[in-house]
């Protein structure tokens, strides 16, 4: 156990070694600065204002923290998160073949399902951080601009929710969601680290998982397939917006997030399967 331990070090440490891996971050930071220069010189408040006062509400109440750290996600953490996903998972295990290291890699006693477990395991941990510093400097924004205190104003189009909270109440439902969002958004990490396990290049493990991923979403947003949309992964990432509901229905969220366990499981198992009957020292 201490030497799987070290060996996923080793490969975490890899992994934060390469320049691609912090351009989410770069990226996002940007994200927040272009969208503090909307608010404060290019009037993007006026909309938000207008949305919360229609609903009966004042807009200095819900003019808070929370709120612009909520707007901040909604626009970024599904589209522009999924890319910064798709190219670190994507490059993981592709980019070692096509540089030749599995030569090396596999004259040690390690077997090829451990090697792959361990690089899995990093991915999982790049995803759940990404996204965490997405939330956490996006709120650290909202403290700079509009203080501590105030209330937490939702709104979202799918699923559709519209809700109003204290402070309170709404920085423990946005801890929540947010943390529900760091998990669902594994499956795009997964659906890339598969493409990565087979014989191809790194570029096209990314452009392929970007492209199902988009496939998915176009299909859901068309409305053709809302009898089955239970067959669509974004469906089910969506579901970490219903924590904030005025009452969650937890029984709906636990049956996505099982949905996405068992894709995640199902599309290592295949990655490995792949992997394992691959010429790579050759």
């Amino acid at each position: 156990m201490i030497l799987f331990f070290h060996q996923w070090q080793s490969e975490l440490l890899k992994l934060f070694a390469r320049r691609r891996t912090y351009i989410g971050f770069v990226a996002f930071l940007a994200l927040e600065l272009v969208i503090w220069l909307l608010f404060e010189f290019l009037n993007g408040e006026k909309r938000l204002a207008w949305l919360i006062a229609r609903q009966g509400q004042a807009f200095e109440q819900y003019d808070s923290a929370l709120t612009l750290a909520f707007i901040i996600i909604g626009l970024s953490v599904l589209l522009l998160g999924a890319i910064y996903l798709a190219l670190v998972a994507g490059d993981i295990v592709a980019k070692e073949n096509e540089d030749g290291h599995y030569r090396l890699l596999l004259v040690r006693p390690i077997s090829r399902v451990r090697l792959l477990f361990i690089k899995y395991l990093s991915c999982t941990c790049y995803t759940i951080l990404l996204i965490q510093f997405i939330v956490w400097t996006s709120f650290l924004l909202g403290l700079i601009l509009k203080g501590w205190g105030g209330g937490f104003f939702v709104a979202i189009l799918d699923p559709p929710i519209l809700e109003f909270y204290p402070w309170a109440e709404g920085l423990q439902r946005f801890f929540v969601s947010t943390l529900l969002i760091s998990c669902s958004m594994t499956i795009v990490c997964s659906i890339a680290f598969f493409f990565s396990c087979l014989p191809m290049k790194p570029a096209a493990a990314t452009i392929g998982a970007l492209s199902y991923f988009l496939i998915d979403r176009i299909v859901r947003e068309t409305g053709f397939m809302d009898n089955y949309d239970q067959f669509l992964l974004t469906k089910h990432i969506s579901t970490w917006a219903l924590a904030l509901k005025t009452t969650v229905p937890w029984p709906v969220i636990a049956r996505s997030f099982t949905v996405i366990a068992a894709v995640n499981a199902s599309l290592f198992i295949l990655g490995a399967a792949f992997f394992q009957a691959r010429d790579l020292k050759s």
